[in-house]
């Protein structure tokens, strides 16, 4: 199955100790890796390739690269089951809508896709996780939302809920603002958070067999969570 790391902060942040653990989860999901994040809100980058982040030097560059930060970030390691292994492919997904890039990820397997039915927004790979963000970029399109807000967040699970349906559906979503994160409904891969604020703890990464003090790495009022299957 593929993995999915998300981080959203009140201050910009560096990704460096969840990124360095989360690529570990390569060793299993092989296919692809990428993240997105938004150096200039609300214009994003995705930085991808079709092999695993192991085997990467620019994942190993990005890990230690100080210059890399960020409000948000989306990350994802792929285990191909739709599609072949191609850097179209590779998540995160990018599309801008009403001046605003749009970035995605998918964990799980949606069946049928193909019958949400698409408008201006289109696939350049073979996914089911970008045809759906395809079509939930056509619904937001249709909605003509340009502000979010508790009416606009309720819509928007309406319209993953009836996706989720169609398979297992876990996925991460954000427009340079907001970070939105979805949970399967019957509990596939499920999403698990953790909520960061001062005093931080010393933690200990399993993947990594590693200890750090957060105290040592974190800015004065950094707040914010990290969402991860």
């Amino acid at each position: 199955m593929c993995e999915l790391l998300g981080l959203c902060f009140n201050k910009e942040i560096r990704p460096n100790i969840s990124f360095r653990a989360f690529r570990i989860r390569s060793n299993h999901n092989p296919d692809g890796w990428g993240i997105a994040f938004y150096p200039d809100p609300p214009a994003a980058c995705v930085i991808k390739e079709k092999f695993s982040a192991l085997e990467s030097e620019l994942a190993d560059f990005i890990a230690e690269y100080p210059k890399l930060r960020s409000r948000i970030f989306i990350c994802h390691v792929r285990w191909g089951t739709a599609g072949g292994i191609r850097y179209r492919n590779a998540h995160p997904f990018m599309r801008e809508i009403f001046g605003r890039d749009y970035i995605f990820a998918h964990n799980g397997v949606i069946c049928n896709y193909r019958s949400l039915k698409l408008g201006r927004f289109r696939p350049t790979g073979d996914t089911d996780s970008e045809y759906i963000f395809c079509y939930i970029l056509d619904k937001i399109y249709e909605r003509g939302i340009q502000t979010w807000g508790r009416d606009e967040f309720e819509w928007l699970h309406e319209v993953l809920l009836r996706i989720n349906r169609l398979g297992s559906l876990n996925c991460m979503m954000s427009d340079g603002e907001y970070l939105f994160c979805y949970t399967d409904i019957d509990g596939y891969n499920t999403l698990c958070y953790v909520h960061r604020e001062p005093p931080y703890p010393r933690i200990k990464l399993r993947d990594l067999d590693w200890e750090v003090d957060l105290n040592l790495t974190k800015k004065e009022g950094q707040i914010g969570y990290i969402i991860a299957t």
